[in-house]
C-alpha cells in the first residue's frame, strides 16, 4: 500500500471524491487508501491477485503540490511518454501507457498484458478476420503509396469534402442499403467521422424535415434525452452531464424524460407496473414540455448511462409512438447496439444490423458509429434518413449543416465499412455464442452479490452497476473494483455511473472470453462485498412518501 494524507488524495482523486464530508468514515478510510486506483497508468501494474482487506496506512505526506508532481513524473516514467503533457482521455498526469501490440482482446503494453474486455464498441473483429477486412484498403494505400514515390497520379486515399467524394463511396452506399429498415426505400445518409458528429447530424436533418420556420420565437426546436443518456462527450452533446453548464449543449431540453433505468424502480413495484408508471411519466412530460420539443433521442440498448442494460421493446415501442403521434421526429441513437452487436433475431426479410429493426421501433432516423470502420483507427459514423429523404431534399440545405474537412472521406474507412456489412450476417452466431458464454456468468454474478450488482446485456454488449442509490457509494466500489481489477489484468470499460461495460469482438473465442469476463465478475463481487452495504440500502428505492397539500 501506499501512505497518503488527505490532501494528496484530493489532489489524486480530483471531483470523484468529493465532497467527502458526505461519507462515512469507513469509506471515506477506504477511498483513501484506494488513491491509486484513481490512476490507470500506475495502478495497472504486472502482479497477483490478492483479496480486499489489505492493510493501508494514513500518514503524514509532503504537501499535495510536490506530491502530485512526484507523482505525475512516476506515471510518465511508468507509461514511457510525458504523461503530464497530454491532455487526453484521462486527466493530465493520470492517462493510460502505450499499447505495442495487440492479438484479440490481449492488449501488449508498455506495463505487460492486459486482458482488455471493453472498448466501447469501437472493434468489430481481430486477427485473420480483421485482416481480410482490411485487405481491400490496404491493397488501395500499397498501390497509391507506389504511385506516389514513383511521381504518378496515385488513388485517393482522402477527399476534402469541397473537392469530391471517394470512389469507395458508391460501394459502401451499395452495402448499406440492404441493411436498412426502411419502407419505403427513400432513405439517405449524411457520412461523419465519429458518433457525437452523427447525432447532431441526425438532429439539423430532424429539424429541417420538419418543415418548420427554424427561426421562429415558437419553434419546436428543442432535443429531448432521457434522464439516463449518453450521445457523445458531455461537454457540448445531448445527454450525460452539464460540466460546462447547460447551455454549452445548445439545442438539448434541461429536461430529461423519464426512463425505465434501475435508478428509478421503487421497492416492492413489479415490471408491469413500472413500466406503465414509467409511460403515464413520459406522458406527462410530453404534455408539458412538447410544445417545444422537435427531436427525441433513445438509446435502444444504452451504453455507460446505464452500463448497456437493454431497453423493454414493448415500452420502447410506446415511447416511440407517443411521440411521433405529436410531430416528434425520434432518433434511434444505435452507435453502441448496431451493426449486429445487439444479436437479437433480424425481422422477416431483415438482417438484423439494426436493432430498429429486429424489434420494429421505427423510429425517423438511425446512427451508426464505432466499429463501421474495422476498428482499425479509418473513422467513419453516420445517421441515416430512414423515410422521407426527398423531404430532405427539398429543404433549405438539402442535407445537415453538420459537417467538416473530412466527414466521410477516408476511402479506407468507406472500403472497410463495405466489406464490414457484406459479412456481418455472418457473424451472427459468433455473437450469440458470446452471449452464451457471458450470460450465465451475469446471472451469477446477480445472484452471488445479493442485488448489489445489476448485470444485464444481450449478444456481444453487456454490462453491470454497482446497485447503490448514492453515487457516492458507487464512486467507492468503482475505485475498489479498479485497484482489483488492475492485479487481476483485465480491463472492462468502467462507467462513471459506478460499474462496468463488456463489448467483445465477434470472433473473440467465447470460452477464452468468457474465462476473462469470470475474472473481472470476481472482482466486481469483492468490491461489491467489501463495501458492506445491507440489503435495504440497494436499488430498487424506496416509493417516496405523498407529498402534502
Amino acid at each position: 500500500g501506499r501512505s497518503l494524507d488527505l490532501s494528496t488524495f484530493i489532489a489524486e482523486c480530483g471531483q470523484a471524491a468529493l465532497p467527502l464530508w458526505a461519507m462515512s468514515l469507513r469509506a471515506m478510510v477506504r477511498l483513501t487508501a484506494l488513491a491509486c486506483a484513481t490512476n490507470p497508468a500506475s495502478a495497472l501494474a504486472p502482479g497477483g491477485r490478492s483479496l480486499v482487506g489489505g492493510a493501508f496506512r494514513v500518514a503524514s505526506a509532503p504537501a499535495a503540490s510536490a506530491s502530485t508532481a512526484a507523482a505525475s513524473a512516476a506515471a510518465s516514467a511508468a507509461a514511457g511518454y510525458d504523461n503530464g503533457r497530454f491532455a487526453g482521455r484521462y486527466a493530465l498526469g493520470k492517462n493510460l501507457p502505450p499499447v505495442k501490440a495487440k492479438n484479440g482482446f490481449r492488449f501488449a503494453r508498455t506495463d505487460g498484458e492486459v486482458r482488455v474486455l471493453g472498448g466501447a464498441c469501437s472493434e468489430v473483429l481481430s486477427g485473420p478476420n480483421l485482416a481480410e477486412l482490411l485487405r481491400p484498403g490496404f491493397e488501395l494505400e500499397v498501390r497509391a503509396m507506389e504511385a506516389l514515390r514513383r511521381g504518378e497520379p496515385a488513388e485517393s486515399l482522402s477527399v476534402h469534402t469541397s473537392t469530391g467524394v471517394p470512389l469507395q463511396l458508391e460501394q459502401f452506399l451499395a452495402a448499406l442499403g440492404p441493411h436498412l429498415p426502411s419502407k419505403s426505400g427513400d432513405w439517405c445518409v449524411n457520412l461523419q467521422a465519429e458518433g457525437a458528429s452523427a447525432v447532431h447530424a441526425a438532429i439539423d436533418m430532424a429539424l429541417q424535415m420538419s418543415g418548420a420556420d427554424l427561426g421562429s420565437p415558437s419553434a419546436r426546436t428543442r432535443v429531448a434525452c432521457g434522464s439516463s443518456s449518453y450521445h457523445g462527450p458531455a461537454s457540448t452533446s445531448p445527454g450525460g452531464g452539464t460540466p460546462l453548464g447547460a447551455q454549452a449543449k445548445g439545442l438539448t431540453h434541461p429536461v430529461r424524460y423519464p426512463v425505465p433505468s434501475p435508478f428509478l424502480r421503487w421497492r416492492g413495484e413489479d415490471e408491469a407496473a413500472f413500466h406503465a408508471r414509467m409511460l403515464a411519466d413520459f406522458n406527462a412530460y410530453l404534455d408539458e414540455y412538447g410544445h417545444e420539443v422537435g427531436v427525441l433521442l433513445v438509446e435502444p440498448q444504452w451504453g455507460s448511462s446505464v452500463a448497456a442494460m437493454p431497453w423493454p421493446p414493448a415500452l420502447l415501442r410506446d415511447y416511440i409512438s407517443a411521440a411521433k403521434a405529436r410531430g416528434i421526429a425520434v432518433i434511434a441513437d444505435e452507435i453502441m447496439c448496431g451493426l449486429g452487436r445487439h444479436g437479437a433475431e433480424p425481422a422477416a426479410g431483415g438482417t438484423g444490423c439494426f436493432l430498429s429493426e429486429c424489434w420494429d421501433l421505427q423510429p425517423d432516423i438511425l446512427t451508426f458509429g464505432k466499429g463501421i470502420g474495422g476498428g482499425a483507427g479509418h473513422l467513419l459514423s453516420g445517421a441515416v434518413v430512414l423515410e422521407g429523404a426527398s423531404k430532405l431534399q427539398g429543404g433549405p440545405a438539402g442535407t445537415a449543416y453538420q459537417s467538416h474537412t473530412y466527414a466521410g472521406s477516408s476511402a479506407r474507412a468507406l472500403a472497410n465499412g463495405a466489406a464490414l456489412l457484406a459479412s456481418l450476417e455472418k457473424w451472427r452466431p459468433s455473437v450469440r455464442a458470446i452471449e452464451a458464454a457471458v450470460a450465465p456468468i451475469a446471472a451469477e454474478l446477480n445472484e452471488a452479490s445479493g442485488g448489489a450488482v445489476l448485470a444485464h446485456g444481450q449478444g456481444a454488449l453487456w454490462g453491470g452497476l454497482f446497485a447503490h442509490p448514492d453515487p457516492q457509494a458507487r464512486t467507492a466500489a468503482n475505485l475498489e473494483f479498479k485497484r482489483l481489477c488492475a492485479e487481476a489484468r483485465v480491463l472492462p470499460y468502467f462507467v462513471p455511473v459506478g460499474g462496468f461495460m463488456l463489448t467483445p469482438r465477434y470472433d473473440d473465442d467465447p470460452d477464452v472470453y468468457g474465462a476473462a469476463v469470470r475474472d473481472m465478475a470476481d472482482c466486481a463481487l469483492q468490491a461489491a462485498r467489501s463495501m458492506g452495504w445491507a440489503p435495504s440500502a440497494l436499488l430498487p428505492v424506496s416509493k417516496p412518501a405523498p407529498r402534502e397539500s
